[in-house]
């Protein structure tokens, strides 16, 4: 077990080099055994070692697109990329930034070796999933460039709506998802899409909407993080026709 692992973070760092984010992208961060780690934690099985290249692929790429967003760049080219990302289309990449290029590029090349995988194995309603979460997931984050931008605070559910797809909670689902082979359905999505639950959410927008303290505020975050513990064991022993290894995965990420 231990040597397998072994080998796909080889390949992965093999796939990171080549890639050549942290020379090409100045505020781009040398990552992916990180990011393989916390894939790991979700599902170490070796039938889910596609999983595991192909989300810890997405997910290094998705945390420098959240670090472009936090501080990289105009408010004009974070709406550009979000546009760009809605459009998938490859033929449109001379409109970005010379950084937001290379990005864009590595991210539609892992997106076109996952939709060749489904293909082949005649699951292509699974790409679509992929590429929805993907454009959600971006679009989140345009949201939260604009709210700092413009120095706005929102409210408690505005901010909540936003942060539950800015987590990267559904997208990481759907990925790994992906990677699971036979156990995957356009069922197993269907029912994510219908029964994924909420995030917790930031307490200076509590603070503001309705003033109170902060401790007030993590008094209350406390005690909705402990009802939502109760609700994922319960929704975990409920009876259900999904497969256990679908909901062990979803439980490890939370």
């Amino acid at each position: 077990m231990q040597s397998l692992h072994k080998e796909e973070l080889s390949n992965l760092s093999r796939w990171h080099t080549e890639l050549g984010f942290t020379v090409k992208i100045s505020f781009a961060r040398d990552r992916v055994v990180e990011v393989y780690f916390f894939v790991l934690a979700m599902y170490f099985e070796p039938q889910y070692s596609r999983a595991r290249r192909i989300l810890t692929k997405v997910l290094y790429i998705i945390s420098t697109i959240d670090d472009m967003y936090d501080a990289y760049g105009s408010l004009e080219e974070h709406k550009l990329f979000a546009e760009m990302i809605e459009r998938w289309d490859i033929n449109s990449i001379d409109q970005l930034p010379e950084h937001m290029k290379v990005i864009y590029q590595a991210l539609l090349d892992v997106y076109k070796e996952i939709e060749e995988e489904m293909d082949k194995e005649g699951k292509a309603y699974s790409f679509h999933h992929a590429k929805e979460a993907m454009k959600i997931q971006i679009g989140a984050y345009f949201d939260e460039a604009q709210w700092f931008h413009e120095g706005n605070v929102p409210t408690i559910d505005k901010y909540m709506q936003v942060a539950r797809v800015s987590s990267s909670l559904p997208l990481t689902t759907v990925i790994f998802f992906i990677g699971m082979d036979e156990i995957i359905t356009k069922e197993a999505f269907e029912w994510f899409e219908q029964e994924r639950g909420h995030v917790a959410s930031a307490i200076e927008c509590y603070v503001k909407q309705y003033s109170v303290s902060k401790q007030q505020a993590y008094d209350e975050f406390n005690k909705q993080i402990a009802n939502a513990w109760k609700d994922i064991n319960q929704g975990f022993l409920r009876p259900t026709s999904m497969p256990v290894p679908i909901l062990t995965g979803v439980l490890n990420l939370t």
